[in-house]
């Protein structure tokens, strides 16, 4: 008879399997039982020991094969540990801010640039909108001017004075 004995510290689970032949562990547990052993032995070591029983009879058990796997977690999971120590004994020396005169005229050159992109902005806007943009008629449609003529029936012409020699 063979057994298999696991447990898993992140399901807290521990399961025990039997199998008549070395060759396949049983996907399926015998007996499954949740316990938390970390609580258990909190930080104290553990020794493991493997025995059997039969009731009140004397049966001798040959132990073949036996193995503890852990399972380690890798290190891009977490980070290393920090030394306080390291960073006390070397402090860096803590840096100021430097006053600067020239700022005013940084600020003046950013402002005027900004001033600078908006009116170019505006201008390359409005040349768009002028030249794409819908044009509107002078006049409407049905406003525009068509030669038409005219019809006279009666001409009068009336003369006041006679002018003569061309003086007046």
């Amino acid at each position: 008879m063979h057994s298999w004995i696991d447990y898993e510290a992140t399901s807290k689970r521990l399961e025990i399997r039997l199998s008549e032949s070395s060759s396949t562990r049983p996907n399926e547990p015998l007996l499954s039982h949740s316990i938390d052993l970390a609580t258990l032995w909190k930080d104290e070591e553990v020794f493991v020991g493997l025995s059997s029983s039969n009731g009140n009879s004397s049966q001798t058990c040959f132990i073949h094969l036996w193995s503890f796997k852990l399972r380690q977690v890798p290190n891009w999971m977490h980070s290393q540990p920090l030394d306080p120590e390291a960073i006390s004994k070397n402090p860096k020396p803590s840096t100021t801010a430097h006053k600067s005169s020239n700022c005013l005229w940084k600020v003046l050159a950013v402002f005027i640039f900004g001033c600078a992109c908006g009116v170019l902005t505006a201008s390359c806007l409005l040349y768009l909108w002028t030249t794409l943009g819908a044009r509107r008629p002078v006049a409407p449609e049905e406003c525009s001017v068509h030669p038409v003529e005219f019809e006279y029936k009666k001409v009068k012409i009336v003369v006041d004075e006679v002018v003569k020699d061309d003086k007046k």
